[in-house]
């Protein structure tokens, strides 16, 4: 199968339905059995595994992939006239290259060829038929990006599930799960500073709604008291990425707001 190029365009637009993706892959991810898959994904492993850097993983990609496709109605089903087919195609392109390129030994081994030895193992048989043509290679750049944004998402999908019915719980999951959503939106941030937004108008669109987002789970901690929003750092005290350049380069000062954050996050967890 060619292995084509993603277009950019709209190729973030899987982000709009990112938290009810994110629980459809979990589910998925937790999966290491499944029967429906086994036999064809022993048969991958027979003739690819050799490009994944062991064998427990390739099955685990395999196993979990058409238990994804499994759980993505709209995918399985072909619904091509239903208005989240597009996204939902895209999350499943999204999510098979980050688990293969993560997963492979070496990354000029072609994704689409790997892919296309899973897809030939299932495409006619009883269980699926799956679309010849669906995976598409996205290129590393873009890649990294949507990275940035699904762990952004994964870690405030976690945020916006606690309960607050385990206090001690709840403050370690509140200062892990922001201190990772810093840690990332650092990285973001950068990509849509003044001198790059114009180059990725995308991506920081999709994180501009994002950060609207986070800015919602900002009140919501508050409304619960100092008990617990001292334990959530929110993304307007995560350091400046131009002053955090500028400390990597020389100055004392630009590293004053990231041991901030670092003291805040080693000051909550000696409390912990």
């Amino acid at each position: 199968m060619e292995c084509k190029q993603i277009p950019k365009d709209k190729s973030y637009e899987f982000f709009e339905n990112i938290e009810k993706y994110i629980e459809i892959a979990n589910s998925a991810e937790s999966t290491t059995d499944f029967p429906n898959a086994n036999s064809g994904c022993n048969s991958f492993i027979t003739t690819f595994g050799y490009h994944f850097k062991d064998s427990t993983t390739a099955k685990h990609i395999c196993v979990q992939f058409i238990k994804l496709y499994d759980s993505l109605n709209v995918i399985k089903n072909k619904s091509k006239s239903d208005t989240n087919y597009e996204k939902c195609r895209k999350f499943l392109i999204y999510w098979i290259n980050f688990k293969l390129r993560e997963g492979m030994k070496n990354e000029v081994d072609s994704i689409c060829r790997v892919y296309d030895a899973i897809e030939s193992q299932f495409t006619g048989s009883n269980d699926y038929n799956i679309h010849m043509g669906l995976i598409g290679n996205i290129n590393k750049d873009d890649l990294y990006k949507m990275n940035i944004l699904y762990r952004l998402y994964v870690n405030y999908v976690k945020l916006k599930a606690i309960d607050y019915k385990n206090e001690e719980e709840n403050k370690r999951q509140l200062l892990t799960h922001s201190t990772a959503c810093c840690t990332h939106y650092i990285k973001a941030s950068y990509i849509c500073n003044d001198d790059n937004k114009d180059k990725n108008p995308e991506f920081c669109e999709k994180l501009e709604a994002f950060v609207s987002k986070y800015k919602q789970l900002n009140q919501k901690v508050d409304d619960k008291g100092s008990g617990f929003s001292d334990y959530f750092i929110k993304l307007s005290e995560c350091p400046n990425t131009k002053i955090i350049t500028t400390a990597v380069t020389g100055s004392i000062i630009g590293l004053i707001p990231l041991v901030g954050v670092l003291y805040k996050v080693i000051e909550l967890n000696i409390k912990l």
